[in-house]
């Protein structure tokens, strides 16, 4: 018997040929090697988060556009670049009548190159002559090239 901290243990002991090992020992023995193993790995391992933001807004654009058949319509669109490098864009307008879109309705279709910081870039529209009065909503994308 072994005494340890006032408490009463037993030693135990497994016989591997002509040797008796103790079964603690074993153990450790085993055990260690894993715990070194994985305070290694977990030391020379790190993990980061990484996230790949937009790195386009469009910040400012006109809020009404009042026009009439036949007039060409100038559309200021302030887009801002957080990033270093120049994008290739393509702004893209829609009105929420694609019929009347298709009918009467033509912008530019430009590529504009946008530089690190705020750009500001000029588009326009060009209403149909033949076109009816009518209110609608213009929605202004982008789309890196």
């Amino acid at each position: 018997m072994f005494a340890l901290s006032g408490c009463v243990r037993e030693l135990r002991y497994i016989t591997i040929g002509a040797y008796q090992i103790s079964l603690l020992l074993l153990i450790v023995c085993v055990a260690c090697p894993i715990v070194l193993s994985a305070t290694y790995y977990l030391w020379a391992t790190k993990t980061i988060p990484l996230s790949v933001e937009e790195p386009l807004s469009i910040v400012e654009s006109p809020s009404t556009l009042h026009t009439h058949p036949g007039e060409n319509q100038t559309l200021d669109v302030t887009i801002v670049n957080a990033a270093m490098v120049n994008y290739s864009v393509t702004l893209v307008f829609s009105l929420n009548n694609t019929a009347y879109q298709d009918s009467y309705v033509t912008f530019s279709n430009y590529t504009y190159t946008i530089t690190p910081n705020t750009n500001q870039v000029t588009a326009w529209m060009v209403i149909d002559n033949r076109a009816n009065s009518v209110f609608l909503e213009l929605t202004v994308e982008f789309y890196r090239a």
